[in-house]
């Protein structure tokens, strides 16, 4: 830019205007202010030898240094400038003609910024070798400690800046940390069921961000899945997306229409939202007994649906407008039936929208046409390829939204997946438990499970459904038992799933078996027993359901 120097307000604008440009150049707040004190200073020389000429400045970063180019230029004469050869690494005088600008004469200034203070203290004998005579020794004293306080206040506004942001970067990577960890990030998400499959990621584009997804069962039989986007970013959107996925999961394990479950979750978004934030959703519920699909979307970007023919369908229903906008909302929904080997892939607006560094945009036409064209032999490479694509795309330009992609592909009930699997339901008398031991050995005995493995289970069964049927229940009625075993790429999968009063057989400690009979508190042998036999147990409240699963290695599959 270019400075006219025609008063002493010239002095103050030349040092705004060149510590802005070279902080944001060097991003250096020291060097900045060095280098705008300088160039304030030889704006005040030339005032003061009576000079009203124009300075054109130029900025610039190199390697050695940041450096400020200062081009003199008077239309009537060349200014004498070697006086301030002092501080000025070199003195350049453009005959006319040559510096661009016609018949002007040009002198160009380099001058290096070093931390070392040379400047500073060149450009004090110059202050004294040409000022001196005009003020008085303790004035120019004080002008040079005036400076000094200033530089040592840009220096510790530096060290505070630092500091803050060193608190905050710790603080975000916290917050993102909390974040994913409410995201399910462990796939396969359910290796003991054969009939359908889920992979997802997630990508923000800064340390935390509003996309979201979420996955799980509502029952045996009810998959849920959902992919949303929260207006906005950063910590806010991270807090509304929280709010929201606790929302649906909450809400899913007592009602089974996606509809019912968004119009309830805007309800509560809709009051008292005074940050006036909203959310994008669509939300799925899976029946895997059928095929049966029930969604609703809530101005979400439409998915696709990849058939195993082939063929790529665009569900682009709409049932509702964004979530937390107005209260009183009621959405609607849809079905489709999908058949094994059919896959569905959602995602965010953070797809479609990634820009590169010409400001292309990534669109939804490549977006299809990638699904159209690649057939996919799982989930997890559907996932791959999308976002590998995208990231290709956008190159070395700056994540712009947080991307994320959801994909669920379903199996089917076929005879070969139904022939692997035993479900049993009985009722809560220890009788039953006979019936649940017949069982078990008929399954074991089709699929040439050894006796061992026959044994145990037998034992873990026994054990788990005795406490359940015997402590489990408040009231004298009958009550459902729902068990179901899986065998699948060398394990055994089993769960045991009951509406009785909440509790999980695996809160207490291992029980200390090096105490005497009479030292030991009595119970708890059983489940350790449980625990040792084997190699995975957990406990999960879904609904007003109890569900121990369990995970056991199969000794033909051991290493």
């Amino acid at each position: 830019g270019s400075i006219a120097i025609r008063g002493d307000g010239s002095v103050l604008e030349a040092r705004r205007k060149i510590r802005a440009v070279a902080e944001h150049l060097a991003r250096d707040t020291v060097v900045a202010t060095r280098l705008a004190t300088v160039t304030s200073e030889i704006v005040r020389l030339y005032l003061q030898q009576g000079n009203r000429s124009r300075l054109d400045v130029a900025c610039e970063l190199q390697t050695s240094g940041a450096w400020v180019f200062l081009d003199f230029v008077d239309p009537e004469a060349d200014p004498d400038v070697s006086h301030l050869a002092g501080f000025c690494d070199r003195i350049e005088t453009l005959p006319p003609g040559q510096d661009g600008r016609g018949q002007r004469v040009a002198t160009r200034l380099e001058i290096s910024a070093d931390p070392d203070g040379i400047l500073i203290a060149a450009l004090e004998r110059v202050v004294q070798q040409k000022v001196v005579q005009q003020k008085g020794r303790d004035e120019l004293l004080a002008e040079i400690r005036s400076k000094n306080v200033e530089l040592q206040e840009s220096l510790d506004n530096l060290r505070r800046t630092r500091t803050a942001k060193e608190r905050m970067e710790s603080e975000l990577n916290i917050g993102r940390e909390i974040q994913m960890s409410m995201l399910p990030l462990t796939f396969p998400a359910f290796p003991h069921r054969d009939d359908f499959d889920v992979h997802a990621a997630l990508h923000p584009a800064r340390e935390v961000g509003g996309d979201f997804y979420d996955l799980f069962l509502i029952d045996d039989n009810q998959f849920c899945f959902c992919v949303g986007d929260v207006s906005g970013k950063g910590v806010p959107a991270a807090l509304f997306m929280a709010v929201t996925k606790t929302l649906i999961k909450s809400r899913a394990a007592n009602d089974l229409s996606p509809a019912s479950i968004l119009s309830h979750v805007n309800t509560e978004l809709a009051q008292r939202n005074e940050s006036c934030m909203f959310v994008t959703v669509f939300l799925a519920i899976l029946d895997v007994r059928r095929g049966e699909l029930t969604y609703s979307n809530a101005g979400h970007n439409p998915p696709y649906l990849k058939r195993s023919s082939g063929e790529l369908v665009r569900i682009d229903q709409r049932h509702g407008p964004i979530i937390g906008a107005a209260e009183g909302l009621a959405y609607k929904q849809d079905r489709v039936t999908l058949s094994a080997g059919d896959i569905l892939f959602l995602y965010t607006d953070g797809v479609t929208e990634a820009m590169n560094a010409d400001n292309q945009l990534y669109t939804e036409d490549r977006l299809k046409r990638l699904l159209a064209a690649r057939s996919f032999s799982s989930v997890e490479e559907a996932i791959r390829v999308s976002t590998d694509d995208v990231w290709a795309f956008q190159g070395d330009a700056e994540q712009a939204d947080d991307v994320t992609v959801l994909s669920v592909v379903y199996a089917g009930r076929t005879e070969e997946l139904d022939s692997h699997r035993l479900e049993l339901k009985i009722a809560n008398r220890l009788e039953e438990i006979k019936r649940v031991s017949d069982g078990i050995n008929a399954f074991a005995e089709r699929h040439g499970l050894d006796a061992k493995t026959r044994r145990q289970l037998n034992v873990v069964f026994d054990e788990l459904l005795n406490n359940t049927i015997s402590y489990g229940y408040e009231d004298e009625d009958e009550h459902l038992i729902e068990l179901a075993i899986v065998l699948s790429g060398g394990r055994l999968y089993a769960t045991i799933s009951d509406d009785g009063r909440p509790f999980n057989p695996f809160d207490s400690g291992a029980p200390d078996t090096d105490l005497s009979v009479e030292d030991r508190p009595i119970g708890g042998l059983g489940v350790h027993l449980v625990r040792n036999v084997m190699d995975r147990v957990s406990y999960e409240r879904r609904g007003a359901n109890n569900v121990v699963l369990l995970e056991m290695q199969l000794e033909s599959n051991k290493e």
